[in-house]
């Protein structure tokens, strides 16, 4: 299977089955002759799709909705090689109508001639003509138009500018370091001998940065437990919380379980967690990476964490509601969100954020810890939820390193966008 074949694979399960993009690039790693060309690809037509279906647009004398949506896909390989890639040699033509043979063999003509007309007219056919900024940038940055205006609304251009260019660069991946089996010196030595590139990280106190992280899951390094794939925001939620060794403490919407094994490690294994998830089927998620990292005294339940699980009223000293949220903080790294999040999505999870919390709070001890991160953007999930527990009777806000909350700006940060608050319930 050559690599092209494999980015189409990959990509018609993203856009058309809803699979998550690491997950199947993670999947089908061991098949790709070039993993980091394949990633490229794979993100790159995901962060680019829309302004990618535009130009075809241009080009195409049949409307986008009647091109066979296998054949849509190719097309986008070819314009995102040949435009972003500058791969402007007739050889990529060539390979992608193969490809058209074997998914949809009488497209191989029209594929073809829109391929081969891209590398004459590329210049002309790339430029946007539109004259409202929104929409403008809606286009080539690839996030839809009310997404792109409710960011605008609440932050203003220049940060949507800035916002949009970052979510479209190479993102810089991050690692925790699993102190219960190494600590960052030998782990950052092991990976540098296996060509990895490792520089220290910024916000998490546990976290290294990883410059060229393809493979990275498959190393005996990973395997044996010795760290976590997760960004310095998510990392800072678990810092923020500060648990203590002793404890009780529920994380409450818990999977994928990064956050939770964080806990474990933090608290030296010498505390009960209760790790609960509504999906019963990614509780064997958690439970694979519980045991890889060495992590002991976790209970893994699944409740609804709407509605109050009466066993657990009053027995935490520390709940951590990492919410369900739109996750428009992560698109640089999960660049398929941009294409399913609607603004009735963003206010829909913002009353399901809301009704979380309202249990949340019944869970705790008195002088006992809550934590409410999300991440995402925007102020339906984030300072509207935040100033609701503000104003609750029975909790006193925490401040967090001299803040009210802390809002990471992944243009700034270099991270993802994550919103974090803390309080103690009185």
């Amino acid at each position: 299977m050559t690599d092209l074949n494999l980015a189409f694979n990959i990509l018609k399960s993203v856009i058309y089955e809803d699979r998550k993009s690491n997950e199947e690039i993670n999947k089908l790693a061991d098949k790709a002759g070039n993993l980091s060309l394949v990633t490229k690809i794979v993100y790159g037509v995901l962060e680019n799709k829309i302004y990618l279906d535009y130009m075809i647009r241009k080009l195409s004398s049949v409307r986008l909705k009647k091109i066979h949506p296998y054949v849509l896909t190719i097309l986008e390989i070819g314009f995102y090689n040949i435009h972003f890639l500058n791969t402007k040699d007739y050889a990529i033509v060539n390979e992608l109508v193969e490809l058209t043979k074997a998914k949809n063999k009488r497209s191989t003509g029209f594929v073809n001639a829109i391929l081969r007309n891209f590398i004459r007219e590329e210049d002309e056919v790339a430029k946007i003509y539109e004259s409202d900024d929104i929409k403008s940038l809606s286009i080539r940055y690839s996030l839809q138009e009310d997404i792109t205006n409710y960011i605008y609304d609440n932050y203003g251009m220049d940060y949507t500018k800035n916002f949009l260019r970052y979510i479209n660069d190479e993102q810089i991946i991050s690692i925790r370091v699993n102190t219960l089996k190494t600590n960052k010196d030998e782990l950052t030595k092991s990976l540098q001998v296996l060509g990895y590139n490792i520089s220290e990280g910024s916000l998490g106190k546990n976290s290294l940065k990883v410059i060229n992280p393809a493979g990275l899951i498959s190393t005996r390094e990973f395997g044996n437990g010795l760290f976590t794939i997760q960004q310095e925001a998510s990392q800072k939620v678990i810092e923020v919380l500060d648990p203590k060794e002793n404890s009780n403490i529920l994380d409450l919407c818990a999977a994928p379980g990064t956050k939770t094994s964080y806990i474990g490690e933090y608290t030296s294994n010498q505390s009960y967690i209760v790790a609960n998830d509504i999906s019963t089927n990614k509780l064997p998620l958690i439970k694979e990476n519980m045991d890889r990292l060495g992590l002991k005294n976790i209970e893994l339940v699944s409740f609804d964490a709407c509605k109050l699980e009466k066993k657990y009223k009053d027995q935490f000293d520390y709940v951590l509601v990492d919410a369900p949220c739109s996750g428009l903080g992560v698109m640089g790294r999960k660049p398929e969100i941009r294409y399913n999040r609607s603004i009735e999505d963003i206010k829909n999870l913002g009353k399901l954020q809301r009704e979380i919390l309202d249990q949340a709070m019944k869970y705790l001890k008195k002088d006992g810890i809550l934590v409410y991160s999300t991440c995402t953007i925007g102020n339906i999930e984030n300072k509207n939820n935040f100033e609701y527990l503000k104003n609750q009777n029975n909790l006193q806000l925490l401040s967090i390193e001299g803040k009210d909350y802390i809002e990471y700006i992944n243009f700034k940060d270099k991270t993802d966008g994550f919103f974090i608050s803390k309080f103690k319930k009185i």
